[in-house]
């Protein structure tokens, strides 16, 4: 019989804990994104953890992975209302908006977010169950100027983190011209049914848009000779196609390198017209580190007023992972810059005052808490990386003063505590 008191426990399959030594790199990723999103003047927007679940429900479309392979955290309160913890970033946005009149307040609101995210499928590299997403949307502009700035924001992004990347642009028409796209691409399936994946089957009948991310060699068998979306709206759509013309125009004005891919599709219904992904090779294979679109029937969905928008979402996690294998990863120094050496009882019972003393002027210290000698509280100093011993005695205290010692130089000099603030600070 095991013993309860001995178990040791383990974080859930699919989720990991970010330790000190991790975090500064997180940190300089997000102030990287923050930093981006002010010059464009986009606003932070946090939203709850967890929405009721028709929102996701709602927005998701019956043909997604999300639904149809139960990848939504659901669960019953105790009110009885049923509630989803977030799956994606931008149904939150949305609701928030229309529920806050966000839209009263001008006719363009340009709203940023960082929030984990969370998904029941398969872990993989730089995917976990819980993972983090930095995010764009702007609501209210249609034009493909709009769509060009999104796309100026997350290249800029992409290139401040150093990671190379391929553009990867198409467009999905409004949800009619799709509709009678996605019949005459079930026309082609259908017959070859039998021969695709098994999520291919599954995806043929109820959204065979999907069977173009199918990695499986049998799928891209059954896709030779399919009708092209881009030649079908070009027939169908051109206004769609106009936007998507405008929009390499704009592309082709700021500099930024893309190449079409008529078989680019996003993985939930309500993205219409410009959609895009930024691919890396630095992880082995080719995968997506930032991805997005328009969704102008979204704002409607979820009981608004008829309203455009575009936006996208990149996975934290992968872009360190994309960082850390090409040697690019910004790490954060979280050393502090003096460690206080007390030496003896009058020393010990002084640390917290000339502590504070040094915190309140803005100095990053820390000291020994559990009693250690000299030299293991300046070995303690080396392990911190301090770039300052401030060794503190009864004679240092007599005189009201303080002996600053450089970590690396090794140079000393006895100063008073105003002094050695000053010194510290310079």
């Amino acid at each position: 019989m095991t013993d309860a008191s001995s178990t040791t426990f383990q974080s859930p399959r699919g989720t990991r804990d970010i330790l000190p030594d991790q975090i500064g790199a997180w940190r300089r990723l997000e102030s990287t994104f923050r930093d981006i999103c002010a010059r464009y003047n986009y606003q932070e927007i946090r939203t709850p953890l967890f929405e009721h679940t028709e929102v996701f429900a709602r927005t998701a479309g019956e043909a997604s992975d999300v639904l149809v392979t139960k990848q939504m955290y659901t669960f019953e309160a105790p009110d009885g209302q049923s509630y989803t913890l977030r799956p994606e970033g931008t149904a939150s946005v949305v609701r928030a908006y229309i529920e806050n009149h966000l839209g009263e307040r001008g006719p363009v609101s340009k709203l940023f977010y960082i929030c984990p995210i969370f998904r029941y499928e398969a872990p993989q590299a730089g995917r976990y169950r819980q993972h983090h997403q930095c995010g764009i949307e702007m609501l209210g502009a249609s034009s493909p100027q709009a769509d060009a700035e999104i796309l100026a924001i997350a290249s800029d992004f992409l290139k401040a983190l150093d990671i190379k990347s391929t553009l990867l642009i198409n467009s999905l028409g409004t949800s009619q011209s799709r509709a009678s796209y996605i019949q005459k691409l079930k026309e082609h399936l259908l017959p070859q049914k039998e021969n695709l994946s098994k999520d291919s089957q599954r995806r043929v009948e109820i959204n065979p848009l999907r069977v173009f991310d199918s990695k499986e060699p049998q799928d891209h068998v059954a896709l030779e000779g399919a009708p092209v979306l881009l030649d079908h709206l070009k027939e169908n759509d051109p206004e769609s196609m106009e936007h998507f013309d405008q929009l390499c125009k704009h592309l082709d004005e700021l500099g930024i390198e893309y190449e079409i891919n008529p078989n680019l599709v996003r993985g939930f219904d309500y993205y219409s017209r410009t959609a895009f992904e930024f691919v890396s090779d630095q992880l082995g294979a080719q995968s997506t580190v930032l991805g997005g679109g328009r969704y102008d029937g979204l704002v409607e969905q979820l009981g608004g007023k008829s309203t455009p928008g575009i936006g996208f979402g990149s996975g934290i996690e992968r872009l360190l992972l994309v960082q850390e294998a090409s040697g690019k990863i910004m790490e954060e120094q979280s050393a502090p810059t003096a460690f206080l050496v007390t030496l003896g009882d009058n020393a010990k019972l002084a640390a917290p005052r000339i502590l504070h003393q040094l915190r309140d002027n803005g100095i990053n210290c820390d000291c020994d808490y559990v009693g250690r000698s000299m030299r293991a509280q300046m070995r303690e100093a080396n392990r911190q990386q301090a770039r300052f011993a401030l060794i503190l005695g009864d004679d240092e205290l007599a005189n009201n003063t303080i002996a600053v010692k450089e970590m690396e130089s090794g140079e000393q000099k006895v100063l008073s505590l105003t002094d050695a603030i000053a010194h510290l600070r310079n």
